[in-house]
């Protein structure tokens, strides 16, 4: 499965290319980021590498605020985009219930990370928390010049990160009707 470039992990940056064994569907060891995201750096590692401990039951409780990203990879005529943004989630725990909003996006080159554009617009955020689980739709219109359409759905796992409550996790959906697969990761504010 495909995920996005969201930190670059040690040596290694990160890619969209598949690995089996890892927590999550993807691996992310090809591209540098752009700085902004370097505070989720060790998160994917960890998440990648199966070294985090899933969220507890306090650390799961009430609301939770997180900030982080969330890209899909492989777009543009050539498939060496990747359209990245800002991520605000709100975790009710006691709810079961995740909502927030990903905006700023901007895209940029794979191979160089040159923003490439900027978009306007953004996603609205809604779903469900079971268990240490999370699965949410984010859609809405991103616009680079010309409107794009986004339905996408969010799948992932509350883990313990240093003490914090983070989450990491896939995304698929449709980007104008079209097939993307990417990634998240957010930690609690």
């Amino acid at each position: 499965m495909k995920l996005f470039t969201l930190a670059a992990l040690s040596a290694a940056s990160l890619s969209l290319a598949a690995c089996g064994g890892s927590s999550v569907d993807g691996d992310m060891s090809d591209t540098d980021l752009p700085a902004k995201y370097d505070s989720l750096e060790g998160l994917v590692a960890g998440a990648e590498a199966g070294e985090l401990e899933t969220a507890s039951e306090a650390m799961m409780a009430g609301t939770a605020t997180m900030s982080g990203a969330l890209g899909v990879g492989d777009l543009g005529d050539d498939g060496n985009l990747e359209a990245l943004g800002d991520l605000a989630l709100t975790a009710d725990f006691t709810g079961g219930t995740v909502t927030g909003t990903a905006n700023n996006f901007a895209l940029y080159d794979q191979d160089t990370q040159a923003v490439e554009a900027e978009l306007s617009g953004s996603l609205s955020i809604n779903g469900t928390i079971t268990g240490t689980g999370m699965t949410a739709d984010a859609d809405g219109t991103l616009n680079d010049g010309e409107d794009h359409l986004v339905d996408l759905v969010m799948d992932g796992i509350f883990y313990d990160y240093e003490g914090d409550l983070a989450v990491y996790g896939d995304v698929s959906g449709t980007i104008d009707g079209d097939y993307e697969e990417g990634g998240y990761a957010a930690i609690a504010d």
